[in-house]
């Protein structure tokens, strides 16, 4: 089975989970087309488009070139499928490359893009714009791969078949993620990873931040223009960015980690956090009330500072309660959470679309 996907620019993949190369692994080809960036991972095939940069701002107008040439390599190659993630980039070029080279299209939802276009207040236009392509994508998908129940029902609303739609859950290594002897640079550490990317509640962590002085909030991840660095809480610490194989440390350096989130869909930072024996104090968004249990964790209600604040009061009040919730956690990832299971299933599922 020969396959083809896309992301924009290739360097976000050394930051994310390894979900494109574990399907790479298990087919006879997996081509990837970008438009930035460089990498070189076997066996991943990459292909780097050459596409004028005045067309970059918008990723409708993107869409167009990458769709044509993306059509000749899946010429050139005999593609079999063409396998695309959520986002109107990925899922127009998918759409329209599908429909260029005949080829049966495969989409994989990992956020509720509906929901968030909403939650961060796109205009009408942007927000109809992006949510007629998810649909006409999905609507011409063969399969549709989700990651959470709430997609999953989503996408049945529209009316999309039954059968043709799967949850399938992402996997963590627990290798890589686990304990860890680490110093930890204040004696209450909380950690919260997703920086002041929109729709991550970086403004709930602030304000819970304010209320609990004596204990330290380190925030991984992108910088925002809506937030001041140099004017944060003094017992909050921005890392920026960090790789993904220093991220362990990091998970070790914490008592919990906390997710605020407006919207989501998996978090894998959940898994990550597990993996390494942390429990986890969550937003009731997503398929988080379905992964963190009151034996892994707390749930909280979105935008709730008051909850929050509580939550991880509760948490560092007692100390061998979250030794023993995160020893319960990491058992968990390592009994359902596995890399070898998400391959088998997208693999079972992409093979499904030409069968």
């Amino acid at each position: 089975m020969r396959v083809l996907s896309f992301i924009k620019n290739v360097d976000l993949l050394k930051r994310y989970p390894p979900y494109l190369s574990m399907i790479a692994r298990e087919v006879e080809e997996f081509h990837l087309c970008h438009i930035t960036g460089k990498m070189e991972e076997e066996p991943i095939v990459f292909h780097q488009l050459q596409i004028p940069k005045f067309v970059h701002f918008s990723s409708i107008l993107l869409a167009l070139p990458t769709a044509l040439k993306a059509f000749k390599i899946c010429r050139k190659y005999k593609v079999d499928v063409i396998y695309v993630l959520d986002g109107i980039y990925y899922e127009l070029s998918g759409l329209l490359t599908a429909k260029l080279s005949r080829t049966p299209l495969v989409i994989r939802l990992r956020t509720n893009e509906v929901k968030l276009r909403s939650v961060l207040r796109y205009n009408l236009v942007k927000r109809f714009l992006g949510n007629f392509v998810t649909m006409l994508t999905v609507n011409n998908a063969r399969q549709v791969a989700c990651i959470s129940h709430e997609l999953q029902s989503l996408v049945l609303t529209w009316g999309i078949n039954s059968s043709k739609v799967k949850i399938v859950y992402h996997g963590v290594d627990a290798n890589q993620f686990r304990p860890i002897e680490v110093r930890k640079p204040f004696s209450k550490v909380v950690l919260f990873v997703g920086g002041f990317a929109p729709g991550k509640g970086a403004s709930i962590v602030l304000e819970v931040a304010k209320c609990l002085e004596n204990t330290h909030f380190l925030i991984i991840g992108p910088e925002s223009a809506d937030f001041e660095i140099s004017k944060l809480p003094k017992n909050v610490h921005f890392l920026g960015i960090i790789s993904r194989d220093k991220m362990p440390q990091y998970y070790n350096m914490c008592d919990v980690l906390v997710l605020p989130s407006l919207t989501e869909g998996f978090p894998d930072v959940i898994l990550e956090a597990f993996a390494c024996g942390k429990p986890v104090i969550a937003s009731k968004v997503g398929e988080i009330p379905w992964i963190v249990s009151s034996k892994f964790g707390w749930l909280v209600e979105p935008s709730n500072v008051k909850e929050f604040k509580e939550a991880i009061q509760d948490a560092l009040s007692d100390e061998k309660q979250l030794k023993a919730m995160g020893k319960a956690a990491r058992k968990c990832v390592i009994k359902s959470f596995q890399w070898g299971s998400y391959a088998e299933q997208m693999t079972n599922i992409l093979k499904a679309s030409y069968d």
